[in-house]
């Protein structure tokens, strides 16, 4: 082998060690799922839950913003509300944790993930809707900082 072949299989073997590294560090980003898409889905169910004009359905739609956020590991997470989140993650803020971006806007939106908690133990409508408007400002203005 001439020093031409040598210096080819050396750059060969370099790529082949920069596209594994490359692999192996996106590995837990990709695990952990999609927070984009989790944050997406909990805007449109806190958006929902501001709307609606009955007790039921604006804690139904709470409960599914909320589901999306903290993940079916987490406390707040509510089995019987479903999860339509499902299939994307293991929830925005844990998802979040995961890929180590626990910046202003992670935590702003555990801030709304306790309104929306908050609201959830409130028997008052208008305090649910309320509470689900102020969430569903915070989650909108976190899914455009994105």
């Amino acid at each position: 082998m001439n020093g031409t072949g040598r210096s080819r299989a050396g750059v060969g073997m370099l790529l082949a060690g920069a596209a594994t590294w490359m692999l192996v560090q996106s590995a837990p980003v990709t695990a952990a799922g999609d927070p984009s898409a989790e944050l997406k889905t909990a805007v449109t169910h806190a958006g929902f839950a501001a709307k609606y004009e009955s007790m039921k359905e604006v804690t139904l739609h709470l409960h599914h913003a909320l589901n999306c956020l903290v993940g079916p590991q987490d406390k707040l997470f509510n089995v019987a509300a479903g999860n339509p989140c499902q299939g994307q993650g293991n929830g925005y803020l844990p998802d979040q944790k995961a890929a180590k971006r626990e910046n202003n806007q992670y935590y702003e939106v555990w801030w709304a993930a306790q309104i929306a908690g908050q609201a959830l133990a409130s028997d008052n409508l208008g305090a649910a809707k309320a509470a689900a408007r102020i969430v569903n400002m915070v989650l909108d203005n976190a899914a455009k900082a994105q």
